[in-house]
Protein backbone atom coordinates (compact mmCIF):
# COMPACT_ATOMS: atom_id res chain seq x y z
CA UNK A 1 0.00 0.00 0.00
CA UNK A 2 2.95 2.29 -0.13
CA UNK A 3 1.97 3.44 -3.26
CA UNK A 4 -1.10 4.83 -2.75
CA UNK A 5 -1.84 8.52 -2.62
CA UNK A 6 -3.92 11.01 -0.76
CA UNK A 7 -7.56 10.85 -2.58
CA UNK A 8 -6.67 7.48 -3.72
CA UNK A 9 -9.03 5.89 -1.30
CA UNK A 10 -12.16 8.30 -0.83
CA UNK A 11 -14.62 6.22 1.17
CA UNK A 12 -13.18 3.47 3.69
CA UNK A 13 -15.72 1.04 5.66
CA UNK A 14 -13.84 -0.58 8.41
CA UNK A 15 -16.45 -3.52 9.49
CA UNK A 16 -15.82 -4.70 12.94
CA UNK A 17 -17.63 -6.56 15.77
CA UNK A 18 -17.80 -6.42 19.41
CA UNK A 19 -14.55 -8.06 20.55
CA UNK A 20 -11.75 -6.86 21.90
CA UNK A 21 -9.59 -6.78 17.97
CA UNK A 22 -11.96 -4.56 16.90
CA UNK A 23 -9.71 -1.34 18.27
CA UNK A 24 -6.97 -3.13 16.18
CA UNK A 25 -8.81 -3.13 13.12
CA UNK A 26 -9.89 0.47 13.83
CA UNK A 27 -6.18 1.53 14.35
CA UNK A 28 -5.24 0.14 10.82
CA UNK A 29 -7.73 2.35 9.54
CA UNK A 30 -7.12 5.55 11.51
CA UNK A 31 -3.23 4.90 9.58
CA UNK A 32 -5.17 4.61 6.09
CA UNK A 33 -7.29 6.79 6.24
CA UNK A 34 -5.22 9.59 8.15
CA UNK A 35 -2.59 9.09 5.42
CA UNK A 36 -5.01 9.10 2.36
CA UNK A 37 -7.67 11.70 3.45
CA UNK A 38 -10.46 9.05 3.33
CA UNK A 39 -13.82 9.04 4.90
CA UNK A 40 -14.43 6.54 7.10
CA UNK A 41 -17.80 4.38 7.87
CA UNK A 42 -17.54 1.95 11.01
CA UNK A 43 -20.02 -0.75 10.26
CA UNK A 44 -21.14 -3.44 12.52
CA UNK A 45 -23.90 -6.23 11.44
CA UNK A 46 -26.22 -7.88 13.96
CA UNK A 47 -26.49 -11.46 13.57
CA UNK A 48 -30.17 -11.81 13.13
CA UNK A 49 -30.08 -15.41 11.50
CA UNK A 50 -28.45 -17.11 14.76
CA UNK A 51 -31.04 -14.82 17.46
CA UNK A 52 -34.04 -17.06 16.87
CA UNK A 53 -35.07 -20.37 15.75
CA UNK A 54 -37.94 -19.28 13.04
CA UNK A 55 -38.62 -16.36 11.48
CA UNK A 56 -41.38 -15.21 14.00
CA UNK A 57 -39.63 -15.54 17.03
CA UNK A 58 -37.06 -12.63 16.89
CA UNK A 59 -35.65 -11.80 20.43
CA UNK A 60 -36.07 -8.01 20.05
CA UNK A 61 -34.49 -7.42 23.72
CA UNK A 62 -31.44 -9.51 22.53
CA UNK A 63 -31.23 -7.44 19.19
CA UNK A 64 -31.69 -3.96 20.98
CA UNK A 65 -28.93 -5.22 23.38
CA UNK A 66 -26.65 -5.88 20.86
CA UNK A 67 -27.30 -2.88 19.05
CA UNK A 68 -27.14 -0.92 22.28
CA UNK A 69 -23.07 -2.33 22.95
CA UNK A 70 -22.69 -1.62 19.61
CA UNK A 71 -23.22 1.75 18.82
CA UNK A 72 -21.46 2.33 22.55
CA UNK A 73 -18.06 0.48 21.01
CA UNK A 74 -18.79 2.61 18.15
CA UNK A 75 -19.10 5.81 19.69
CA UNK A 76 -16.04 4.40 22.07
CA UNK A 77 -13.67 3.80 19.21
CA UNK A 78 -14.34 7.47 17.17
CA UNK A 79 -13.78 9.44 20.01
CA UNK A 80 -10.97 7.48 21.21
CA UNK A 81 -8.99 7.22 17.80
CA UNK A 82 -11.08 9.67 15.50
CA UNK A 83 -11.26 12.32 18.17
CA UNK A 84 -7.98 14.71 16.05
CA UNK A 85 -8.73 14.07 12.29
CA UNK A 86 -10.66 16.37 10.33
CA UNK A 87 -12.35 14.15 7.98
CA UNK A 88 -15.89 12.55 7.71
CA UNK A 89 -16.57 9.63 10.29
CA UNK A 90 -19.49 7.41 10.16
CA UNK A 91 -21.05 5.15 12.07
CA UNK A 92 -23.85 2.15 10.86
CA UNK A 93 -25.24 -0.92 12.28
CA UNK A 94 -27.34 -3.20 9.71
CA UNK A 95 -29.21 -6.37 10.78
CA UNK A 96 -28.36 -10.05 8.75
CA UNK A 97 -25.99 -12.10 7.71
CA UNK A 98 -22.55 -10.26 8.53
CA UNK A 99 -20.64 -11.13 5.50
CA UNK A 100 -23.99 -10.78 3.03
CA UNK A 101 -24.44 -7.24 4.63
CA UNK A 102 -20.67 -5.88 4.58
CA UNK A 103 -20.66 -6.27 0.81
CA UNK A 104 -23.88 -4.93 0.13
CA UNK A 105 -23.05 -1.81 2.22
CA UNK A 106 -20.05 -1.87 0.54
CA UNK A 107 -21.50 -1.66 -2.90
CA UNK A 108 -24.43 0.44 -2.14
CA UNK A 109 -22.23 3.10 -0.62
CA UNK A 110 -19.28 2.72 -3.06
CA UNK A 111 -17.10 2.45 -0.76
CA UNK A 112 -12.68 2.38 -1.84
CA UNK A 113 -11.90 -0.16 0.31
CA UNK A 114 -13.10 -2.51 3.41
CA UNK A 115 -11.08 -3.31 6.54
CA UNK A 116 -12.14 -6.68 8.49
CA UNK A 117 -10.36 -8.25 10.78
CA UNK A 118 -9.43 -12.17 11.62
CA UNK A 119 -9.09 -13.57 14.63
CA UNK A 120 -7.18 -16.47 13.37
CA UNK A 121 -9.63 -19.39 14.73
CA UNK A 122 -7.60 -22.18 13.51
CA UNK A 123 -7.79 -24.37 9.82
CA UNK A 124 -9.98 -26.71 11.59
CA UNK A 125 -12.45 -23.73 13.35
CA UNK A 126 -12.20 -21.83 9.54
CA UNK A 127 -13.09 -24.89 7.54
CA UNK A 128 -15.83 -25.72 9.72
CA UNK A 129 -17.56 -22.58 10.87
CA UNK A 130 -16.31 -20.47 7.73
CA UNK A 131 -15.13 -16.93 8.50
CA UNK A 132 -16.84 -13.78 7.98
CA UNK A 133 -13.47 -11.86 6.90
CA UNK A 134 -12.42 -14.92 4.39
CA UNK A 135 -16.28 -14.51 3.13
CA UNK A 136 -16.13 -10.67 2.39
CA UNK A 137 -12.43 -11.45 1.04
CA UNK A 138 -14.34 -13.75 -1.39
CA UNK A 139 -17.64 -12.17 -2.26
CA UNK A 140 -17.10 -8.61 -1.94
CA UNK A 141 -17.12 -6.47 -5.61
CA UNK A 142 -15.17 -3.93 -3.70
CA UNK A 143 -11.19 -4.36 -2.57
CA UNK A 144 -10.80 -5.79 1.10
CA UNK A 145 -7.90 -5.46 3.85
CA UNK A 146 -7.94 -8.21 6.06
CA UNK A 147 -6.03 -7.34 9.12
CA UNK A 148 -4.66 -9.99 11.33
CA UNK A 149 -5.10 -10.36 15.62
CA UNK A 150 -1.57 -9.06 16.85
CA UNK A 151 0.38 -11.86 18.24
Amino acid sequence: MAALEKGAIRRLLVAIDNSKFASAVVEEAVKLATRLGSDVTILSVINVSSLFATEEEVDSANIEEQERKSLFLHQSLIEKHFNHLTILIESKILHGDPAEKICEYAETMETDLVLVGTHGKGALATAVLGSVSRKVADNCKRSVVVIKKPS
